[in-house]
């Protein structure tokens, strides 16, 4: 099953007790699970409450100095999370430290979130995602961390930069039998992601919205198939 080796589950927007509730309906049948806004609400013990389920991706994108992003990377590798993310902006001391407390849990240097558009990555970093997320997977290559989070519209340019074993994670997918508009400005479909080579794939309105997420989840397997 594809969506087992690449799916991973966001649980945003939702409450712990329903968040639980399509963790054990999904359970084995995807990677893991995504927090993030349940992350601040219940703290590391959000984490814990999932493991039995699956993996946890652990998605506070830190961006702080060095000893304080090391520190919370320990908080939350105590907790049982597989994947965390700190900011590729963050600069290099920062993503050293945060590789170097990670225990065994890996760190994703997020690029350029999804929902910017490629003007507004110009106004902010003055470079357009094309220009700017290579710099920064080059940067987070150099500095030890597992792999990086970029939009569908940037894996082939990483993964041309990047041994086979470094880890690409890409949110903004959208499955396409879901015809909703949201926040996320460079988006794509699950098997597109796939062929450009990404390993990892965030879904989580077209399940988590959805009446029926083990529904939801088997209609991404057969459109990935």
């Amino acid at each position: 099953m594809k969506t087992k080796q690449h799916l991973i589950i966001a649980l945003d927007k939702i409450t712990v007790d329903r968040a639980l509730e399509i963790a054990e309906q999904l359970s084995g049948k995807v990677w893991g699970f995504k927090v993030n806004d349940l992350l601040v609400k219940e703290g590391p013990s959000i984490i814990k409450k999932l493991k039995p389920y699956g993996r946890v991706f652990a998605d506070p994108k830190l961006h702080d100095i060095p000893n304080t992003v090391a520190n919370s990377v320990s908080v939350l590798e105590s907790a049982g999370a597989d994947l965390i993310t700190v900011h590729s902006s963050g600069g290099p001391s920062m993503l050293e430290a945060a590789a170097k407390s990670c225990g065994q849990s890996k760190i994703l240097a997020v690029t350029v979130l999804t929902s910017l558009s490629p003007k507004e990555c110009q106004s902010v970093y003055l470079k357009k995602p094309a220009l700017l997320v290579p710099d920064f997977v080059k940067l987070a290559k150099d500095s030890g961390v597992a792999g990086v989070v970029c939009s569908p519209k940037e894996i082939e340019s990483v993964r041309s930069l990047v041994p086979e074993d470094f880890i690409v994670l890409t949110p903004g997918i959208r499955p396409a039998w879901y015809q909703k508009t949201d926040d996320q400005s460079r988006t794509s479909t699950p098997s597109v992601a796939l062929e450009a080579g990404s390993n990892l794939l965030v879904i989580g309105r077209p399940v988590c919205e959805d009446n029926n997420p083990l529904a939801a989840v088997k209609k991404i397997e057969k459109e990935l198939a």
